[in-house]
Protein backbone atom coordinates (compact mmCIF):
# COMPACT_ATOMS: atom_id res chain seq x y z
CA UNK A 1 0.00 0.00 0.00
CA UNK A 2 2.77 2.36 0.68
CA UNK A 3 4.20 1.48 -2.32
CA UNK A 4 1.25 2.45 -4.26
CA UNK A 5 0.99 5.35 -2.53
CA UNK A 6 4.63 6.46 -3.30
CA UNK A 7 4.43 5.84 -6.94
CA UNK A 8 0.58 7.89 -7.11
CA UNK A 9 2.59 10.55 -5.25
CA UNK A 10 5.29 11.06 -7.84
CA UNK A 11 2.81 10.66 -11.04
CA UNK A 12 1.32 13.50 -9.28
CA UNK A 13 4.16 15.40 -8.78
CA UNK A 14 5.46 14.69 -12.48
CA UNK A 15 2.00 15.68 -13.82
CA UNK A 16 2.10 18.68 -11.73
CA UNK A 17 5.57 20.00 -13.03
CA UNK A 18 4.94 18.55 -16.46
CA UNK A 19 7.62 18.29 -18.71
CA UNK A 20 10.90 20.50 -19.95
CA UNK A 21 10.70 19.16 -23.73
CA UNK A 22 8.19 21.53 -25.08
CA UNK A 23 9.85 24.71 -23.55
CA UNK A 24 11.77 27.32 -25.25
CA UNK A 25 14.69 29.78 -24.60
CA UNK A 26 14.03 33.53 -24.82
CA UNK A 27 14.70 33.82 -28.22
CA UNK A 28 12.02 31.04 -28.88
CA UNK A 29 14.36 28.30 -29.74
CA UNK A 30 13.57 24.46 -28.96
CA UNK A 31 16.56 21.72 -28.47
CA UNK A 32 19.17 21.03 -25.81
CA UNK A 33 21.55 23.89 -25.21
CA UNK A 34 24.44 21.93 -27.30
CA UNK A 35 22.78 22.01 -30.33
CA UNK A 36 21.71 25.87 -30.46
CA UNK A 37 23.26 27.51 -33.56
CA UNK A 38 26.80 29.52 -33.64
CA UNK A 39 27.45 33.14 -32.67
CA UNK A 40 27.51 35.78 -35.89
CA UNK A 41 30.64 35.03 -37.84
CA UNK A 42 32.04 32.52 -35.86
CA UNK A 43 31.97 29.84 -38.89
CA UNK A 44 32.84 32.19 -41.13
CA UNK A 45 36.21 33.79 -39.65
CA UNK A 46 38.13 31.16 -40.18
CA UNK A 47 37.36 31.06 -43.95
CA UNK A 48 37.94 35.19 -43.90
CA UNK A 49 41.47 34.63 -41.86
CA UNK A 50 42.64 32.13 -44.79
CA UNK A 51 41.52 34.64 -47.11
CA UNK A 52 43.68 37.22 -45.68
CA UNK A 53 46.42 35.35 -44.92
CA UNK A 54 46.58 34.44 -48.74
CA UNK A 55 45.98 37.67 -49.74
CA UNK A 56 49.00 38.93 -47.74
CA UNK A 57 51.69 35.98 -49.15
CA UNK A 58 50.84 37.10 -52.12
CA UNK A 59 51.95 40.47 -51.43
CA UNK A 60 55.82 38.53 -51.79
CA UNK A 61 55.05 37.46 -54.78
CA UNK A 62 57.19 39.06 -57.99
CA UNK A 63 55.47 38.21 -61.13
CA UNK A 64 57.16 38.69 -64.92
CA UNK A 65 56.30 42.02 -65.37
CA UNK A 66 58.43 43.58 -62.76
CA UNK A 67 61.26 42.15 -64.18
CA UNK A 68 62.81 44.02 -67.66
CA UNK A 69 61.85 42.39 -70.88
CA UNK A 70 63.29 38.64 -70.63
CA UNK A 71 66.50 39.61 -68.45
CA UNK A 72 66.66 39.42 -64.82
CA UNK A 73 66.65 43.74 -64.11
CA UNK A 74 64.03 44.88 -62.12
CA UNK A 75 61.49 47.61 -63.60
CA UNK A 76 61.34 50.82 -62.09
CA UNK A 77 57.90 50.05 -60.05
CA UNK A 78 59.59 46.68 -58.75
CA UNK A 79 62.10 48.30 -56.95
CA UNK A 80 59.34 50.04 -54.90
CA UNK A 81 57.48 46.51 -54.04
CA UNK A 82 60.76 45.20 -53.04
CA UNK A 83 61.74 48.15 -50.73
CA UNK A 84 58.09 46.81 -48.98
CA UNK A 85 59.03 43.43 -49.09
CA UNK A 86 62.17 44.02 -47.52
CA UNK A 87 60.61 46.28 -44.44
CA UNK A 88 57.82 43.28 -43.95
CA UNK A 89 59.90 40.49 -44.32
CA UNK A 90 61.35 39.76 -40.76
CA UNK A 91 57.36 40.15 -39.36
CA UNK A 92 55.98 36.96 -41.88
CA UNK A 93 56.71 33.51 -42.24
CA UNK A 94 55.76 34.05 -45.99
CA UNK A 95 58.46 33.18 -48.65
CA UNK A 96 59.26 35.95 -51.68
CA UNK A 97 58.43 33.76 -54.88
CA UNK A 98 60.18 35.07 -58.12
CA UNK A 99 57.29 34.35 -60.27
CA UNK A 100 58.96 30.66 -62.88
CA UNK A 101 58.79 31.28 -66.85
CA UNK A 102 55.64 30.33 -68.92
CA UNK A 103 56.19 26.58 -69.26
CA UNK A 104 59.21 26.49 -67.17
CA UNK A 105 60.88 27.55 -70.70
CA UNK A 106 63.53 29.91 -68.99
CA UNK A 107 65.04 28.44 -65.89
CA UNK A 108 68.37 30.07 -66.38
CA UNK A 109 66.27 33.25 -66.35
CA UNK A 110 64.43 32.15 -63.40
CA UNK A 111 67.59 31.73 -61.49
CA UNK A 112 69.09 34.94 -62.70
CA UNK A 113 65.75 36.76 -61.47
CA UNK A 114 66.34 34.98 -57.80
CA UNK A 115 70.05 35.84 -57.71
CA UNK A 116 68.86 39.56 -58.43
CA UNK A 117 66.60 39.89 -55.54
CA UNK A 118 68.77 37.39 -53.17
CA UNK A 119 71.54 40.57 -53.37
CA UNK A 120 68.87 43.32 -53.17
CA UNK A 121 67.58 42.10 -50.50
CA UNK A 122 70.75 41.05 -48.60
CA UNK A 123 72.04 44.99 -49.78
CA UNK A 124 68.86 46.13 -47.74
CA UNK A 125 69.86 43.99 -44.90
CA UNK A 126 67.61 40.81 -44.79
CA UNK A 127 69.92 37.90 -43.50
CA UNK A 128 68.36 35.04 -44.45
CA UNK A 129 67.52 35.72 -47.90
CA UNK A 130 69.18 33.10 -49.47
CA UNK A 131 66.32 30.61 -47.65
CA UNK A 132 63.53 33.12 -48.45
CA UNK A 133 63.39 33.36 -51.76
CA UNK A 134 62.22 30.44 -54.46
CA UNK A 135 61.28 30.29 -57.82
CA UNK A 136 57.81 28.89 -58.09
CA UNK A 137 54.51 29.45 -59.84
CA UNK A 138 52.43 32.51 -58.60
CA UNK A 139 49.83 31.99 -56.29
CA UNK A 140 46.71 33.71 -57.79
CA UNK A 141 45.74 32.81 -61.78
CA UNK A 142 46.28 35.11 -64.03
CA UNK A 143 43.54 35.95 -66.53
CA UNK A 144 43.11 34.69 -70.05
CA UNK A 145 43.58 37.02 -73.14
CA UNK A 146 39.18 36.44 -73.38
CA UNK A 147 38.63 36.89 -69.77
CA UNK A 148 40.77 40.08 -69.56
CA UNK A 149 38.59 41.50 -72.42
CA UNK A 150 35.68 40.57 -71.05
CA UNK A 151 36.29 42.42 -67.26
CA UNK A 152 37.64 45.31 -69.34
CA UNK A 153 34.68 45.95 -71.10
CA UNK A 154 32.32 45.25 -68.50
CA UNK A 155 33.96 48.14 -66.77
CA UNK A 156 32.85 50.36 -70.02
CA UNK A 157 29.16 50.40 -69.16
CA UNK A 158 28.70 52.22 -65.92
CA UNK A 159 27.49 51.46 -62.62
CA UNK A 160 25.44 48.05 -62.18
CA UNK A 161 26.10 47.04 -65.71
CA UNK A 162 24.38 49.13 -67.27
CA UNK A 163 24.92 49.36 -71.26
CA UNK A 164 23.89 51.50 -74.33
CA UNK A 165 20.05 51.00 -72.91
CA UNK A 166 17.83 53.82 -71.49
CA UNK A 167 15.43 52.26 -69.56
CA UNK A 168 16.21 49.16 -66.40
CA UNK A 169 20.02 49.81 -66.83
CA UNK A 170 19.35 47.17 -70.13
CA UNK A 171 21.30 47.42 -73.90
CA UNK A 172 18.52 48.98 -75.43
CA UNK A 173 14.82 50.39 -75.57
CA UNK A 174 13.96 53.89 -76.00
CA UNK A 175 11.93 56.86 -73.96
CA UNK A 176 8.44 57.71 -75.66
Amino acid sequence: MKRRAFFTMLLAAAAALGCAHGKTNKRGYRGPAHDRPFPAGQVTDSFWETQETNAEAADFIFYDHEFRGQTAELAPGAKRHLEEVAMRLEHVPFPVVIEVSQHHAKPMLDQARRRTIVEQLARMGVLNAEERVVVANAFPEGYTAIEAESAYFNTLGGAFGGGAGRRFGGTGGSYR
